[in-house]
C-alpha cells in the first residue's frame, strides 16, 4: 500500500505539470486525475486475480475511448484525435485555453503512464514510477516551452518524492532514519542544482514548436494607408478606447514596396509559434507593454497592438511574425481584448555608432524598384556628409519634414510618381509638397532604402486623450503613418518625417553626440535574446545572468564536502593496499558496512567470508579470508600471504549490486566506513 501510495504521488505530480501548460488550473487537476485513476484502477485488478493482459488491454480501451470523446467535441475522429493531437497542441497560442480536444492527447500520455506504472510497481527496482513522472514532467515542460516550472518547485517536489519513497521502501538492514542521514546530503544537493538550474541563463533552449508548421491563415488585405486621409478628414471621429500606459498603438507593418503601393501581410499564424528563419532578430533591449482595447469606429480586420504580441485575450486572433501586425476574423464595434507585447527599447547613446545589416534577412527590408533620377539625386543629396546610417536617417527625416505641409485633403497614394510630385513639386501644384502621413513616411522609407537604410512603414495611432476615469480615447486625428530603421543589435527605430509630430523624437540624440538617455526602470526592459533565440518567443529576464555567478558558487561550495568525501575514501583505500592480505581483508570489511549487512561479530575471518560466499555467491571472499588469516597466524606472517586484487573489486562490486541503483550512487561518498577503525 505504501508503494501505491508513493507511486500515486509521483504521477499526480507529473500530470500537474503536464497541465501547466493551460491557462487554467482546471487541467493540472484533469491530468493528475488521469496518471493516478489507471493506476489504482489496475492494481485492484489485479490484486482481484485478473489476467495481467485482459487487465491491461481494458484500461487501455478505455482510455482510448476517453480520448475520442475528448475529440469528438472538435467533430475529430479517433484517429485525427491520436494522428494530428501532438501538432495541434503545439500550433495553439500560449497558454492553451481549456478545450476537451486540446485535452485529449495529454490525457492519453497520463493514463499510460499510470497503467505502466501499474503494471511494473512490484519491480524490485521501483524505477517504473520515477521514469514515468518524470516522462509526464518534461512532455509538460516541452508543452509550455520550458516554463511549465518556471521556479523548479515541481522538479524539487519529484526529486524528494522520489529518492524519500527509494529510501524509505527500502528493505535493506539498516534503519530509515540511518538511510534517510546518508540520503540527506545528497537530495540537498540536487535541489540546489535543480534551483540553480531555473535562474542560469539558457542559450540553447530547444522549442518544440519549431518541428512542427503552424497552420497558417492567407488573407488579402489593402494595406490601410489611404484611410489615414479619412481618419484625418473626420478629425473628431472615436476609433478606440485604450487603458494602460501612453504609447503608440501599431495597426499593420508594412514591409514590401512594389513602386505602387505598400502590401500588407498575408500570412499569418497563432500567436506563439516560432518566427521563420527570414525574420530578423529583436533588439539588445525591449520594453514590455500592456494595454486593453475596446474598438468603436475602426473598421476593418487588424487588431491594433503597442508591438509585437506576446499574449492576446481574442483568441481569434492571429498574427505576421515578421510585424506583429494581428489579424481577427472576427472584428465588430464593441470588441474588447487585452494585449502584451514588447517593443525595441534602444539605448539613444548607442545609436550614433550604430551599423545596419546589409546581407541575409535585411534584403527584404531594402529591395524597392529602382528610383527615377531625381529622387535618387535628392536622396544622395540629403545625405551627403552623413558618416554614419544614422545621420543618414535623421537628415533624411529633416529633409521630408521641411518645407512640406500635412493635409487630409491631399491626394492619397504611395507610387514612385506621387512621391516625385510630393518631394519635388513646387507649391500649388497637384500634390505638390503636400500630404498625408503616408506620403511622409512612404518619402522617407523609400529615400532610405535607396541610401542602404533597411525601413519598414508603420500605421497606427498615436496614445491619444486622457479621460477622467483613466482611459484614452484615440481619435480619427491621432491617426498616423511613420517609419522604422533597423539598426544592428539595436533593432527597430521609428522616426517622425510627419510636420508638427514629436511623437518618436523626443529622447533621440543629435548626429556626432551621444547623450545618456533616460535609464528606464529594469522591470520595464527585457534582456536581448541570445543569437539562437527565435523572434516571438518570450523574453528572459536579467536576473538569470545576474545571479549565475552566485549560483555557480553556491553549487560549488555544496559539492565541496562531497569532494572531500571521496577523496577521504580513496586514501583510505590506498592505505589498505599497501597493507597486503589484511588490508584487502578490511576493504571487504567496509564493503560489508557500505551495504548495510552484518559485520564480523563473533566469527572469524573463514567463517564471515563462507557466510558471504552463501549469501552471494561469491567465493573471492573465502580465498581473501584465509590469506587474511595466514598473514596474521600463519608461520612467515604477510610474507606467506598472497591477494589478488581482483578478488577485492569481485567482493565489493557483488555487495554493491545487491543494493538498490539509486543507493550504489551514494556509495563513493557514504562516510560511515570512516568511522570504522581500519
Amino acid at each position: 500500500m505504501a508503494a501505491l501510495a508513493w507511486a500515486a504521488v509521483l504521477l499526480a505530480q507529473g500530470g500537474a505539470t503536464l497541465g501547466a501548460a493551460w491557462s487554467s488550473w482546471v487541467p493540472a487537476l484533469v491530468l493528475a486525475l488521469a496518471a493516478v485513476t489507471p493506476l489504482l484502477a489496475l492494481r485492484q485488478a489485479l490484486a482481484a486475480g485478473a489476467p495481467r493482459a485482459v487487465a491491461a488491454l481494458v484500461v487501455c480501451a478505455l482510455l482510448m475511448l476517453t480520448a475520442y470523446l475528448l475529440g469528438a467535441t472538435a467533430d475529430l475522429g479517433l484517429v485525427a484525435t491520436l494522428g494530428d493531437a501532438v501538432p495541434r497542441l503545439l500550433t495553439e497560442p500560449q497558454p492553451l485555453v481549456l478545450r476537451a480536444d486540446l485535452l485529449a492527447a495529454p490525457t492519453l500520455l497520463a493514463g499510460l503512464a499510470g497503467a505502466a506504472t501499474a503494471l511494473r510497481l512490484g519491480s524490485a527496482t521501483r524505477f517504473t514510477p520515477v521514469a514515468a513522472a518524470a516522462g509526464l514532467y518534461a512532455a509538460g515542460q516541452l508543452l509550455a516551452s520550458g516554463d511549465a516550472d518556471p521556479h523548479g518547485l515541481l522538479a524539487s517536489a519529484l526529486l524528494v518524492t522520489a529518492v524519500g519513497g527509494w529510501v524509505l521502501l527500502d528493505q535493506g538492514t539498516d534503519t530509515r532514519g540511518g538511510r534517510l542521514s546518508r540520503t540527506a546530503p545528497l537530495l540537498v544537493t540536487g535541489v540546489g542544482l535543480v534551483a540553480a538550474a531555473t535562474v542560469l541563463p539558457v542559450t540553447h533552449a530547444f522549442e518544440p514548436r519549431t518541428l512542427v508548421e503552424p497552420p497558417v491563415v492567407e488573407v488579402e488585405l489593402a494595406s490601410p494607408l489611404p484611410r489615414l486621409g479619412a481618419w484625418a478628414a473626420n478629425p473628431d471621429a472615436e476609433l478606440m478606447t485604450v487603458t494602460g500606459p501612453a504609447v503608440p498603438l501599431r495597426l499593420a507593418v508594412l514591409e514590401e514596396y512594389d513602386g505602387s503601393q505598400w502590401l500588407a501581410a498575408t500570412r499569418y499564424r497563432p500567436l506563439g509559434t516560432p518566427a521563420p528563419p527570414t525574420v530578423l532578430p529583436p533588439g539588445g533591449r525591449q520594453r514590455e507593454v500592456s494595454v486593453t482595447v475596446r474598438l468603436a469606429d475602426l473598421g476593418g480586420n487588424w487588431l491594433p497592438s503597442p508591438g509585437t504580441p506576446r499574449s492576446l485575450t481574442d483568441r481569434a486572433g492571429v498574427v505576421d511574425p515578421a510585424t506583429g501586425t494581428v489579424y481577427s476574423p472576427e472584428v465588430a464595434p464593441g470588441l474588447s481584448y487585452a494585449v502584451s507585447a514588447v517593443v525595441d527599447d534602444p539605448d539613444p547613446q548607442r545609436l550614433v555608432e550604430a551599423t545596419v545589416p546589409t546581407t541575409g534577412p535585411v534584403q527584404r527590408y531594402l529591395d524597392q524598384p529602382e528610383l527615377p533620377f531625381d529622387l535618387a539625386t535628392y536622396a544622395e543629396l540629403v545625405t551627403e556628409g552623413a558618416a554614419t546610417p544614422y545621420a543618414r536617417a535623421v537628415a533624411l527625416e529633416s529633409a521630408v519634414r521641411s518645407g512640406r505641409k500635412l493635409s487630409s485633403k491631399a491626394i492619397s497614394g504611395s507610387a514612385l510618381w506621387r512621391l516625385q510630385a510630393f518631394l519635388l513639386g513646387e507649391a500649388g501644384e497637384p500634390g505638390g509638397r503636400v500630404g498625408t502621413s503616408e506620403q511622409f513616411a512612404t518619402s522617407f522609407a523609400v529615400l532610405a532604402r535607396h541610401s542602404g537604410l533597411p525601413t519598414r512603414v508603420v500605421v497606427g495611432f498615436r496614445p491619444g486623450t486622457a479621460q477622467d476615469d483613466g482611459t484614452r480615447v484615440v481619435r480619427g486625428s491621432d491617426a498616423l503613418a511613420w517609419p522604422e530603421v533597423y539598426f544592428d543589435e539595436l533593432g527597430w527605430v521609428p522616426f517622425s518625417p510627419t510636420p508638427d509630430d514629436d511623437t518618436f523624437a523626443a529622447d533621440r540624440p543629435q548626429p556626432g553626440s551621444a547623450p545618456r538617455g533616460p535609464d528606464l526602470p529594469a522591470a520595464s526592459r527585457s534582456p536581448a535574446p541570445e543569437p539562437e533565440q527565435q523572434a516571438g518567443s518570450a523574453p528572459r529576464s536579467q536576473a538569470r545572468t545576474a545571479w549565475a555567478p552566485w549560483l555557480a558558487g553556491g553549487v560549488g561550495a555544496t559539492m565541496l564536502p562531497f569532494v572531500g568525501l571521496l577523496l577521504l575514501r580513496r586514501l583510505r583505500s590506498l592505505r589498505h593496499r599497501r597493507d597486503g592480505a589484511g588490508g584487502a581483508w578490511a576493504e571487504v570489511l567496509d564493503a560489508l558496512v557500505l551495504a548495510g549487512r552484518r559485520g564480523p561479530g563473533d566469527e572469524s575471518a573463514v567463517e564471515l567470508g563462507a557466510r558471504i560466499e552463501r549469501e552471494l555467491g561469491t567465493g573471492s571472499a573465502t580465498r581473501l579470508a584465509d590469506a587474511a588469516e595466514r598473514a596474521v597466524f600463519g608461520p612467515g606472517g604477510a610474507a606467506t600471504a598472497t591477494i589478488e586484487h581482483t578478488d577485492v573489486r569481485d567482493v565489493r562490486r557483488v555487495l554493491r549490486r545487491s543494493l538498490p541503483w539509486w543507493r550504489r550512487l551514494w556509495w563513493p561518498f557514504d562516510h560511515r566506513v570512516l568511522r570504522r577503525r581500519a
